[in-house]
């Protein structure tokens, strides 16, 4: 019978006491220790199995072929490459200090202790430009009538002591200081250690003049009633901003939402994130950057421009809405033209103007101009159905194509339908007085082209079977 090892049992105590080192003690670099001496781990696993082999050969026990089994070698492979990462990783952070590496500890260990901050009040005159610069935490800034800039809040501390949390707290000074032209409200979170969880919320009050701006890590940021230009770069942040009478620019790597309301300059929104809602804004709006979640745009009175790796949107306003998400896109009172591009959506558009560009990969389609005179259309779909409602008094010249599909028409005989015949598909071809192309095109769905307030007749019903013949018993 072949002998267990007991280096799995070993490997299993060192990771956890690893891991327990870190949680008691944060101040030691665990994970520094295991970047530069893992090999060590190699040296006393071979060890181990050397002496195993070793003492089964001589109590004339079965020797193993092999001395590493095959699942050992690649456990072997995945340290290796783990081992040689960290160590890596720490000289790329010796030679660039902003990348930083740390061992995080579970969050459920340790306890909060919060430390609230002194009030702090500078005179800043009316139209101040504001910094703020907060690693971690919250911060909320509101414009009001005076002319002083006063910053509170409280600093939170995770730690498994008060002694510890003591520490970390009396390690830094929140600051408010003139810098240049800019008063600097600073946190200085990093003179702590880079092991310590540490966030400070902050509440601030600044002339309404002031122009804002905020640095940060982590933690959400809501600015309201100032006049002056908004301007938020952080890694990791909800924003939301109400009442800005500049012009806004929003930065960020991973957000939950970002939210902009009354604001009466251009909207400028980059980086990746979730929700995004835009609502009143008076100047352009233009986002370049992956939202995954909720996307609503509402009377926004200068061009959209919206780009990100999967959906290209484009109008000159939306004095209605726009809202969309991965698998859909709704449009009501959009000012064209309008231009939508995207890999896959179910795509409803209504009461739009002038020209219309829509193509989809995969989709269906639902189109609404609501009234006269129609722009130029050019709505495309790979794989999805097409179904367009015109004002009756509207004028267009209309090519209509399936590859395989039917054609459904409602404007009568001024519309010719022809069948592609090995393709199984069709064409619907015709011009209603003299009015722009309207083109659409499928590979594989269905096209309908209906008057507005009129819908298609569902088909007759099926005419009964005839009755069986009666079966003869007199045989």
């Amino acid at each position: 019978m072949r002998r267990g090892s007991i280096i799995g049992p070993i490997i299993l105590i060192l990771i956890g006491a690893a891991f327990l080192v870190h949680n008691l003690r944060p101040d030691l670099p665990v994970l520094r220790m295991i970047g530069e001496y893992w090999p060590w781990l190699l040296v006393i696993w071979g060890v181990i199995r050397l002496v195993e082999v070793t003492v089964a050969h001589v109590r004339g026990g079965a020797v193993p072929p092999a001395g590493v089994s095959g699942g050992e070698w690649m456990f072997i492979v995945f340290l290796c490459l783990l081992g040689s990462s960290v160590f890596f990783g720490f000289h790329i952070k010796e030679r660039w200090p902003d990348a930083r590496i740390r061992m995080r500890g579970l969050e459920i260990l340790g306890e909060t202790f919060d430390y609230p901050l002194a009030q702090q009040s500078v005179p800043a005159g009316k139209t101040p430009r504001i910094l703020v610069e907060n690693l971690r935490g919250h911060a909320r800034i509101v414009g009001n009538d005076s002319e002083t800039v006063t910053v509170s809040g409280r600093n939170t501390v995770r730690a498994f002591s008060q002694q510890d949390a003591d520490k970390v707290n009396g390690s830094i000074k929140l600051e408010v200081v003139k810098q240049g032209e800019s008063l600097v409200i600073r946190t200085n979170q990093d003179r702590a250690s880079s092991e310590s969880k540490m966030a400070s919320d902050l509440e601030i009050t600044v002339p309404k003049g002031a122009s804002i701006e905020t640095r940060g890590r982590y933690g959400d940021i809501d600015v309201s009633d100032v006049v002056g230009t908004v301007a938020v770069d952080s890694d990791n942040a909800g924003v939301r901003l109400s009442n800005v009478g500049g012009n806004v620019r929003v930065e960020t790597r991973k957000s939950d939402i970002v939210r902009v309301v009354n604001c009466k300059g251009a909207v400028e929104v980059k980086g990746s994130g979730n929700d995004l809602e835009l609502e009143n804004v008076e100047g352009q709006a233009t986002v370049n950057g992956n939202y995954y979640g909720d996307i609503s745009l509402r009377n926004v009175t200068k061009p959209v421009r919206f780009e990100s790796s999967n959906t290209e949107f484009r109008a000159e306003n939306v004095p209605g809405s726009v809202q969309f998400s991965r698998g859909e896109f709704s449009g009501d009172g959009i000012t064209g033209p309008v231009m939508l591009r995207s890999k896959s959506k179910d795509v409803e558009i209504s009461n739009f103007t002038a020209g219309l560009e829509v193509t989809v990969d995969r989709g269906d389609l639902e189109l609404r101009p609501g009234r006269t005179p129609i722009g130029k259309m050019d709505v495309r779909t790979r794989s999805g159905n097409i179904d367009v409602s015109l004002p009756p008094a509207a004028t267009f010249k209309l090519k209509a194509e399936t590859e395989r599909g039917e054609i459904e028409n409602e404007f009568g005989a001024v519309l010719k339908r022809t069948n592609e015949g090995s393709k199984r598909g069709a064409t619907l071809e015709g011009a209603v007085g003299a009015g722009p192309d309207v083109t659409l095109h499928t590979g594989r769905g269905q096209i309908t082209v209906r008057k507005a307030g009129a819908t298609i007749p569902p088909a007759p019903p099926a005419a009964p079977k005839p009755p069986a013949a009666p079966v003869r018993t007199d045989i």
